[in-house]
């Protein structure tokens, strides 16, 4: 991996945690897309999930693959527009 793509990801982290922060509170983004973060936490600290953890890489290869799945699907399932406003919106600082 591209030590500049890692160190874009983590400048822009904060970015994408307040996104899903707004998109969460956000009145406009249907309760079933609601629950998929929520969904894939409950997956994650589920004990087969948690027996994973102790074998070494596969314990933390579930994690970002369950976390990135169900983050690519909550914003599939958020309407674009609102996630372009709310885009926009941080990007000015608002």
């Amino acid at each position: 991996m591209n030590p500049l793509r890692v160190r874009g990801f983590i400048m822009f982290l904060p970015y994408f945690i307040k996104l899903f922060y707004r998109l969460m509170k956000d009145a406009r983004v249907s309760i079933i897309a609601k629950l998929v973060p929520v969904l894939g936490l409950v997956l994650l600290l589920s004990p087969p999930a948690l027996e994973l953890d102790f074998i070494p890489i596969i314990g933390e290869l579930d994690w970002l693959i369950v976390g990135y799945l169900t983050l690519k699907i909550f914003l599939w399932l958020c309407p674009a527009e609102v996630v372009r406003e709310h885009v926009g919106r941080i990007a000015q600082g608002v």
